[in-house]
């Protein structure tokens, strides 16, 4: 862990809880949370309290540039919000992208955070108009930055795209999804008895997020 020589306390910061238990060495010595939408807010301060003089930040993202695929590793450089206010990730740490580039290919790009679940794709091509140079969209990136920006913290985002341009993620498990970003189990029971057939939907769904869940897998643990 390359970083670690210039930085005495860093932080994990993941979107979902099920995101932050692929770290391997997630114990107590270890500065881990989560946070999903406006809730990273608090998360972040938890970092801070700790006294962290680095945020790394780790999770699925939703690609709305036909180059990026499904398992597609990225690394964020500006992060916008919807309102187009506009914040700077750190200089990359050079040691640790060395480091890094030996065992992944990755490309650097623009992420929007955005207040709701964006699932379909023309939904994704219109936010592409609007922010012409955004590739990825997440749900906390940005809420983590600025509170991090007030403490003069500095911040390296690592995501992995789950849902490309070539697939909409079924309407209805937006519905089952409760604040935190989890499934509602009885919910999500409850629509596939009313509908059988969602589970062909769910199978493909289920096979792209296993490829990219192993694929953050093997980022977070190799810093």
């Amino acid at each position: 862990m390359e970083h670690k020589k210039k930085f005495k306390k860093v932080g994990f910061i993941f979107g979902l809880k099920r995101e932050m238990k692929l770290f391997s060495n997630l114990n107590k010595k270890n500065y881990c949370v989560y946070g999903y939408g406006k809730s990273s807010k608090e998360a972040t301060r938890k970092l801070l309290k700790l006294g962290v003089d680095l945020v790394i930040n780790f999770g699925f993202v939703a690609s709305i540039s036909k180059k990026l695929k499904n398992g597609d590793i990225v690394i964020i450089d500006k992060i916008f919000n919807e309102k187009k206010e506009k914040l700077s990730t750190l200089k990359f740490d050079i040691d640790l992208l060395k480091n890094f580039k030996n065992n992944f290919n990755f490309v650097k790009c623009n992420l929007l955070t955005v207040q709701k679940i964006v699932m379909r794709k023309k939904d994704k091509l219109n936010l592409t108009k609007e922010f012409k140079s955004v590739s990825v969209i997440d749900m906390e990136a940005f809420y983590i930055k600025k509170e991090l920006s007030k403490f003069n913290v500095p911040m390296i985002s690592f995501k992995v795209i789950f849902d490309d341009l070539a697939f909409d993620i079924p309407s209805y498990i937006l519905d089952c999804i409760n604040e935190k970003g989890e499934i509602r189990i009885a919910s999500f029971l409850i629509k596939l008895i009313v509908n059988p057939k969602r589970v062909f939907d769910l199978l493909d769904l289920s096979k792209r997020f296993s490829a990219s869940e192993r694929i953050l897998k093997g980022v977070i643990n190799a810093l």
